[in-house]
């Protein structure tokens, strides 16, 4: 009887009608149909399960790359104890972890000395050991200086890795035998060093240790450049010329802007456009002269030299015979005198002579080319729809002259140099001044993507499937309520018709009209139950 009981009260509770027509729908569907309907439905449900999986799966970035095996193992185990979730990648020497945690990990870990970088510094010598040898000293300084160099090395920007090696010859109490130290430098690069930063890096190693210069360091990279020294000609012009370039767009760049600055205070911000083109001599003169002036000539020397000569005697030979004196006479005067004189005068003119060494800077300016282009002035008018439209208004030519004197004395106009300038006025391309920045989609995708996926999924979710289910449930319950009986027809059903048309309460029945009513209503559980009543009987 208790099993009848259950059945009776399962009678009671009538079945969902909703469900039964669904089913009921089901059951009439054909093979293929039903078939279809269920792929598409696993397919919706796969897709929809796919997009939540992307949209919430976490996003990891890199936190550090080419990492040691000790330092990677040291990193975990710090991210473990700090509750950050993390992945290994590139056969354990790359650990990422979620971009929201990327800053907060990499800080601790700096808090803490990691990484370390694989190289070992000055803390080793943290423990002392009393029984070390002097030799093992020394080998354990080189270890701490070459270690401390590669992690100095490692900050810039450029270098992925770094190894600094060290060598120090043995000294010799001979100071001409003595030899200084020098040292190798191999770098891993994440992109070029410029010329600069190549230098550093030499000049620092240099300066780690006495007696070592910067031409006994060398400097490689991972592809086998060598990058401290520079060797080939082609480099040296290569290096020449940018620093020439170099030079010369300074100097346009500088004269460019006090011409503008200038103007702008005159015409507006923005109203003014300078550029100038500046004709550089970068040629090496070293030149020497000796010059002389034959118009100016000074006394140097002067030399007067007077020679007088006096002869006496007969012509002819000087003779040893005595001339013949006639009786009574005296002796004739045969004796001839002779006086000569000779003067001679020298003299030495020093000439005005000028020694000239001559030697021309580099870069001297040899012209000036100056274009200058003006806004011109606006006023307001109204246009033929009645909207305000700006009308341009060009500058006159006795203003353009004046702002052509302006700029030649800003620039320091030379005729010699036959320097060059323009100034023209020409309308400008106006841009809304308030007009925003380009907005940045890939940040705010990497910011807000996922919550607006997820969004996106509860919206398809509720189009595809909530909308149509309750469509279809609505529709259901419709063709339910009009397949129930009418009122006249229920109470024909249970003999109670009395002619007012209203429908007899199931609560207020009596025990036998509620049994005769839930038996008609579910006409299939009442012969169930009454087989089972039966087969007891028997």
């Amino acid at each position: 009887m208790a099993e009848t009981g259950n059945q009776l009260s399962a009678a009671k509770s009538p079945e969902n009608p909703v469900v039964n027509q669904i089913v009921r729908i089901y059951k009439d569907m054909p093979l293929s149909r039903k078939v279809v309907m269920g792929i598409v439905i696993f397919m919706v449900i796969l897709g929809f399960a796919g997009m939540f999986f992307w949209a919430n799966k976490i996003d990891y970035q890199t936190l550090y790359t080419g990492l040691s095996a000790d330092d990677a193992s040291a990193i975990v185990e710090k991210l473990k104890e700090l509750g950050i979730k993390y992945e290994l990648a590139g056969d354990g020497n790359i650990v990422r972890v979620p971009a929201e945690k990327l800053y907060d990990a990499r800080l601790s870990l700096a808090a803490v000395g990691l990484p370390k970088g694989g190289n070992v510094g000055y803390e080793l010598f943290d423990e002392t050991d009393f029984g070390t040898t002097e030799f093992v000293q020394q080998l354990n300084y080189k270890r701490a200086l070459q270690g401390e160099l590669s992690r100095t090395i490692k900050e810039f920007r450029e270098v992925e890795d770094a190894r600094v090696m060290i060598v120090t010859p043995k000294e010799s109490v001979f100071v001409e035998e003595s030899k200084p130290p020098s040292a190798s430098v191999l770098l891993k690069l994440k992109s070029d060093l410029s010329p600069e930063k190549i230098s550093a890096v030499v000049h620092l190693v240099a300066s780690s240790l006495e007696g070592m210069t910067p031409e006994l360091v060398t400097v490689v990279d991972t592809k086998g450049r060598v990058l401290s020294h520079k060797t080939s000609d082609d480099e040296k012009l290569g290096d020449a010329a940018t620093t020439q370039f170099k030079y010369k767009n300074a100097l346009e760049l500088n004269l460019a802007k006090r011409i503008q600055t200038m103007l702008e205070q005159i015409v507006g911000t923005g109203k003014a456009i300078v550029r100038v083109t500046a004709d550089l001599d970068f040629s090496q003169v070293d030149m020497n002269e000796e010059l002389y002036d034959p118009d100016i000539r000074v006394i140097r020397s002067r030399q007067n030299l007077v020679e007088t000569f006096n002869r006496t005697g007969g012509p002819g030979e000087i003779s040893s015979v005595n001339p013949i004196v006639p009786p009574g006479g005296e002796p004739a005067n045969t004796e001839s005198s002779e006086r000569s004189e000779k003067q001679d005068e020298t003299i030495n003119y020093e000439l005005n002579r000028t020694l000239r060494r001559t030697v021309k800077p580099v870069g001297t300016l040899r012209r000036l080319s100056v274009a200058t282009v003006l806004d011109g002035t606006y006023i307001m008018e109204t246009g033929e729809a009645g909207q305000s439209v700006r009308k341009y208004i060009a500058r006159t030519d006795e203003e353009l002259s004046q702002f052509r004197k302006i700029v030649q004395n800003a620039m320091g106009y030379s005729e010699d140099r036959e320097d060059q300038i323009t100034v023209e006025s020409f309308p400008f391309a106006h841009v809304d001044d308030f007009s925003q920045e380009e907005f940045d989609w890939k940040i705010f995708m990497r910011q807000y993507g996922r919550s607006f996926t997820n969004i996106f999924l509860i919206f398809l979710l509720f189009i595809f499937v909530v909308l149509p289910l309750l469509k279809t449930m609505k529709e259901i319950k419709v063709k339910v309520v009009e397949a129930l009986p009418s009122p006249d027809e229920r109470r024909a059903l249970l003999g109670k018709d009395d002619g007012t048309g209203a429908l007899t309460d199931p609560s207020q029945m009596s025990p036998k009209e509620k049994s005769a009513y839930l038996a008609k209503e579910n006409m299939g559980k009442a012969v169930n139950i009454f087989r089972g009543w039966l087969s007891e009987a028997k």
